[in-house]
């Protein structure tokens, strides 16, 4: 399972660096509040965003891997 989820999201930011030559840029700390609350009441687009606008801090964390 977690060989499945390292592969998807390997191949996420991998086509995501092709098709924009660069991560999005991260939240500021009210866009980041203003998302999580909305997460929290089970909002998938407000969740897809956090996980879009973090992954130049996954891709930091698979490289340290």
């Amino acid at each position: 399972m977690l060989s499945a989820v390292w592969l998807m999201l390997s191949t996420l930011l991998y086509s995501l660096q092709l098709s924009t030559g660069s991560f999005p840029k991260p939240l500021t700390e009210a866009e980041e509040r203003h998302y999580l609350a909305l997460a929290q009441q089970g909002d998938l687009d407000a969740r897809n965003v956090l996980i879009e606008r973090n992954l130049r801090l996954v891709a930091h964390i698979m490289n340290k891997g």
